[in-house]
């Protein structure tokens, strides 16, 4: 695929954001508690297989490290890196946070699972997917693979919906009025600009 240039000081700046992305992952993965009682769907692992893919298409390629760290279009696209990561990381940390022990990589629910509505629950149902969408783009940036990026989106997107769908649906059995009145008035994925 095409590689637009980038700098050497936004492509460091990706990945160092990236691994306090990933240990933020893992520190979630070491908090979580047992399990006991849960239903779980299947289907979200299409989701992730398709969110995955989406990754796999954006993180591979040729990266041409050709501008100046000084330039202009460099240092805007290192403070847009840092802003998407940054955004990212902290919606992760706060929502994974949130969830408690809730959270889970595949879709579930618990015996004594909890409805979240607090927190960035109270903006959007799905805040860690817009994460990963503000992940996505950053790494997209960090590596100039912005062709590759138009591909890789729709995937990425197409996986958040069967995941969402997973998820809402376990929620509904769950907790039934209650969350179909969270539903209604707070968005999947992207905040209502106020």
């Amino acid at each position: 695929m095409f590689a637009v240039p980038v700098s050497l000081t936004q492509f460091v700046a990706f990945w160092l954001m990236a691994a306090g992305f990933f240990l933020s992952i893992a520190r979630a993965f070491w908090r979580k508690s047992s399990e006991t009682g849960a239903t779980t769907s299947s289907g979200s692992r299409l989701g992730i297989l398709l969110q995955m893919v989406g990754f796999a298409i954006v993180g591979f390629g040729v990266i041409r490290i050709a501008l100046g760290p000084a330039s202009a279009l460099a240092l805007l696209e290192t403070a847009v890196v840092v802003a998407l990561m940054g955004s990212a990381i902290a919606l992760f940390v706060t929502s994974s946070r949130a969830l408690g022990r809730n959270w889970s990589l595949v879709a579930r629910t618990r015996s004594d699972h909890e409805l979240i509505r607090s927190g960035p629950y109270a903006r959007v149902r799905h805040p860690i997917y817009l994460a990963m969408l503000l992940f996505l783009i950053a790494l997209a940036i960090g590596l100039g693979h912005w062709g590759q990026l138009l591909i890789a989106a729709p995937l990425f997107l197409a996986g958040t919906k069967i995941r969402t769908d997973a998820e809402d649906r376990l929620l509904e059995q769950s907790f039934g009025d209650a969350f179909r009145q969270y539903r209604s008035g707070t968005p999947a994925i992207f905040p209502k600009i106020v």
